[in-house]
């Protein structure tokens, strides 16, 4: 054969082949409609991937007329996916021939409830951001197989977990946790993410919204919220499934949990329980802001919680929910606390060494009823509860020290506190839309809350004075013994009304909107302290001492009335491409002080602010937005900060109360930029806060020649803060790559005062976090350097100026088999510059697991752990203010080993088990969350 026909046959060959696979392509086309109202709609994503194995196949969005179209698309079996903001996805298996397909309408359903745009992508995307809502993909973040919630959380780029639990996002505290976009042990998000386990969720999603009321009424409050909203996997919503897990280790650390959990029908059932001494507390320990404790929330806690959940309903005319949970606590904690002073031309310095213990038991039920009968009306009812007990023990010594480092003063103290505190509360919310008025709606609220805490406490102070002179043999010192024992008993009520309006201006399908609300909330405050000084020898178990008469010069009964109204106008405008509000708020409040034992120092004022409110939002298309917010926001003192009556129970902090308070007022400005690419899978987020704080409350302190100080409370301007955040990330090509960075700056200026001279100090700080992962098919590897910069400038006092380093990183690294076995590490390193001396650390955290699932379904599993591998665990912060530095390190738990097994449990037949086996939570190769396993219908 010539050279000339071997090409001929070749070029022949070629042309048949790519014939033959044009003639077995075919085109699918569809339009796509609103269920109820048939209306087409444009811009929804529709994407097809492969039965099989999820790959992605094609993807486009409709258009004007809500049309679609899908080239080229080969014989075989696969899925198509519906999706679109406010709308549940959809989802239809195709066969695809030789011929073309058409699919007629698809019409698709509003959602329940809107978190933010769910799309599906061809790979996992770990980060998608849109509108209010940031969206992370949880199997793109292995953990060990019996992590809980909150182990992924740690390991989300702009996420943080506090040593006491506390979650915030980009820089915001998370308020609740929600499942499905239903609520979940009301404002409580750290019994989710303490107790649910990490691989039963699908997506979670960091969303910025308006207030329930807000939501509820459509007229804006001025309050916002974050919320977080796990989704959990599809096939998990029909059935009963949970978890039960026991472990013992060295240092007879223990733990046991487990959890419940019935699913069918949008209803929802959960019983879990938690008990352990290993700082894994289940909760928020909700003692601290009831009573005058000593320990606060850090240290070691043994822990022990039960807790129910419930939200079950017919669809969403009427669901009725609930949970109850009960706490117990008791932790042990002890402090290292070097502070620093600032005053105009020197510094003076305190040493304090300090052991708590503290025993709390807490009983809390939160209600919800909600009723739609229809489209037009909404009734809501919340009824609440609160029970709570905590018993304090505190032992601490205190030094003081001159300019030289001289000691001047020493005092010992040892104080226990006792304390109950019994709560009760409801809310009615009533909101109608007019139906043959369309736009026009209104709603009308009213808000109870009481409060009743009662608290004895014991202090025995022994205060030293040492007297320094030129002459160094002068040893002479002055002791000073002082106990006494106090009853604290404060109660209030609350009552609070709202109403609300809105009224369409034209034509409601033009989008202008007028609106109005009138919110008032009274509150009566009471305070009684007796004061009782204990004679020497005395049985501190006699309250109150025999013979003994309340102390008046510590002593006081106070009463405290609060009348707060908000009056709010504004206009509103609704379009397909921007959503615009502006108004203005007039905010008149009263306060009035009165003094039973005392009439001549009765006091009663008014302050009124006005401010406007705006909120903005431009969406360039479904995927990129901005949105500029402005509010202004009110804030009482408290009781303590108002009640004129000076406490000595600690003789070097002295603390008095100013009846002169005006409540403070900010002022508080958002500006928000996000993008998402879904070619590229590209997540952008650029955010920047500032707030301003008219009347700002704060300490001012003076001391005497021995370091014993008076603490009081004055108002004062000046005090602000800004801060901005970017958030990037993005797979590489290959996708088993992928790359992310947050950038967190932050500028904040406070006023203090030390012997009456003011200190304006302005801090700033830039946090730098990387992050790179890589994600082959039965592993993942992932490195998230860390560097922060802190400085700080003094107005009293340059050499008081101070600069900090804090440097290291985070990897994390999985292993997984298919016979089971997974190993996984986590490594922390952590190093700091720039503290004072004895505080800078240089420290490796190092975590591992190695674990082996059993049985046919892999629900048994047992695992070896391993926490702080090199025993270098430490807590230790700074803290700065305008009037010292804080140098503080706490105890924390130690290196400890562990054995522990879990067996994980469903009740899901085979047509709702999800591929790769009937254990729906296990990850590894098979999955739903480890590689090559995508659980049900694949990535979304």
């Amino acid at each position: 054969m010539t050279r000339f026909t071997r090409t001929l046959t070749l070029l022949s060959v070629l042309l048949l082949t790519l014939c033959s696979a044009t003639i077995h392509a075919a085109n699918i086309t569809g339009l796509v409609k609103d269920m109820e109202s048939g209306d087409p709609i444009m811009e929804a994503a529709v994407k097809l991937v492969n039965a099989k194995d999820s790959s992605f196949v094609a993807g486009v969005t409709t258009n004007l007329d809500g049309q679609f179209k899908l080239e080229n698309i080969k014989s075989g079996k696969y899925v198509l996916t519906v999706s679109y903001i406010g709308y549940a996805d959809t989802e239809k298996e195709l066969t695809v021939g030789k011929s073309n397909l058409r699919l007629g309408e698809i019409r698709i359903k509003e959602a329940s409830h809107m978190l933010g745009e769910v799309s599906v992508v061809a790979v996992k995307t770990p980060i998608k951001v849109m509108e209010d809502t940031v969206e992370y993909n949880a199997d793109s973040y292995h953990t060990q197989p019996n992590a809980v919630v909150e182990d992924l959380l740690k390991r989300l780029p702009g996420v943080e977990v506090g040593t006491d639990g506390a979650i915030t996002a980009n820089g915001k505290t998370v308020s609740k946790i929600l499942i499905d976009g239903k609520e979940f042990f009301s404002d409580d998000p750290q019994v989710a993410s303490k107790n649910l386990p990490a691989n039963m969720v699908d997506k979670l999603q960091v969303v910025d919204r308006k207030s329930d009321m807000a939501r509820l009424t459509g007229v804006d409050d001025g309050e916002d919220e974050t919320v977080i909203n796990l989704t959990f996997k599809k096939e998990m919503n029909q059935g009963w499934f949970g978890t039960a897990e026991g472990g013992y280790g060295t240092d007879d650390r223990y733990m046991g949990s487990f959890n419940v959990n019935r699913f069918w029908d949008g209803n929802q059932i959960t019983l879990l329980g938690n008990f352990n001494n290993t700082n894994q507390i289940g909760f928020t320990d909700s003692n601290g802001n009831r009573f005058r404790r000593f320990g606060g929330n850090n240290g070691i806690t043994e822990s022990r919680a039960l807790g129910l959940n419930i939200n079950i309903g017919k669809e969403e005319i009427i669901r009725v929910g609930g949970d109850l949970m009960w706490s117990n606590t008791d932790a042990n904690s002890t402090t290292r606390q070097d502070r620093e002073y600032l005053f105009e031309d020197h510094s003076t310095y305190s040493k304090i060494r300090k052991a708590t213990r503290d025993r709390g038991n807490n009983f809390r039920g939160d209600f919800r009823v909600l009723w739609k009968p229809d489209s037009f009306n909404t009734l809501e009812f919340r009824p609440n509860f609160s029970f709570n007990f905590n018993k304090s023990y505190d032992n601490e010594l205190t030094s003081y020290l001159n300019s030289a480092m001289e000691k001047v003063s020493d005092n010992t103290a040892i104080g226990q506190s006792d304390g109950d505190s019994y709560e009760v509360g409801a809310r009615l919310i009533y909101s109608h839309n007019f139906k043959k008025h369309r736009g026009r709606s209104f709603s009308v609220s009213g808000q109870y809350r009481f409060s009743n805490v009662i608290e004895k406490a014991t202090s025995i102070n022994d205060f030293i004075r040492y007297i320094i002179e030129e002459d160094p043999d002068n040893t002479e010192d002055n002791s000073e013994l002082l106990n006494q024992y106090t009853d604290n008993h404060t109660w209030s009520n609350q009552i609070m009304g709202q109403f609300t309006w809105t009224e369409p201006l034209g034509d409601v399908a033009d989008g202008h909107f007028l609106t109005f609300a009138y919110r008032g909330s009274y509150r009566w405050n009471n305070a009684d302290k007796l004061v009782y000084n204990i004679p020497d020898e005395y049985d501190l178990d006699i309250f109150p001492p025999v013979g003994e008469e309340p102390d008046p010069e510590y002593s006081n009964r106070y009463r405290n009335n609060y009348f707060n109204q908000n009056i709010r106008l504004g206009y509103k405008k609704v379009g397909a491409k921007s959503n615009f509000e502006i108004g203005m708020a007039l905010v008149p409040q009263m306060s009035k002080s009165i003094y039973l034992d005392n009439a001549d120092k009765n006091i009663s004022r008014w302050v009124t602010n006005f401010a406007p409110f705006l909120r903005y939002r431009y969406k360039f298309s479904k995927r990129s937005s901005i949105q500029a917010n402005y509010r202004g926001q009110s804030s009482q003192p408290s009781m303590s900060q108002l009640q004129p009556v000076l406490d000595i129970s600690n003789p070097t902090n002295k603390v008095q109360g100013n009846p002169n308070l005006d409540p403070s007022f900010s002022h508080n400005v958002n500006l928000r930029f996000q993008d998402f690419n879904m070619e590229s899978q590209r997540s952008l987020m650029l955010m920047a806060d500032f707030q301003f704080t008219q009347n700002s409350i704060i300490s001012k302190t003076t001391f005497d020649e021995y370091g014993s100080r008076l603490t009081e409370y004055v108002n004062v301007n000046g005090v602000w803060n800004g801060r901005v955040m970017n958030m990037f990330s993005m797979p590489l090509r290959n996708k088993l790559w992928s790359i992310s960075n947050h950038v967190f700056a932050n500028v904040r200026h406070n006023v203090g005062f030390n012997n009456n001279v003011r200190n304006n100090s302005l801090s700033f700080s830039v946090r730098e976090s990387p992050g790179i992962t890589f994600r082959p098919d039965h592993f993942e590897l992932e490195l998230r350097p860390m560097y922060m910069l802190q400085t700080t400038h003094n107005s009293v006092q340059t050499n008081a100026n101070q600069t900090v380093h804090n440097y290291g990183g985070r990897f994390d690294g999985s292993y997984y088999t298919p016979w089971g076995l997974t190993l996984q590490t986590d490594i922390n390193y952590t190093a700091t510059a720039g503290y004072a001396a004895g505080y800078d650390t240089r420290t490796w955290m190092w975590n591992a697991t190695i674990s082996q699932q059993f049985l046919r379904d892999r629900s048994l599993t047992l695992a070896v752990k391993v926490y702080d591998l090199l025993n270098q665990r430490n807590n230790i912060r700074r803290n700065i203010t305008a009037n010292y530095i804080d140098d503080i390190e706490y105890n924390s738990l130690s290196r400890y080993f562990m054995v522990t097994l879990s067996y994980r449990f469903n009740s899901f037949g085979k047509g709702n088990e999800p591929s790769g086996g009937g254990d729906f939570m296990r990850r590894g190769p098979g999955g739903p969350g480890g590689p090559g396993g995508h659980g049900g219908r694949g990535p979304r």
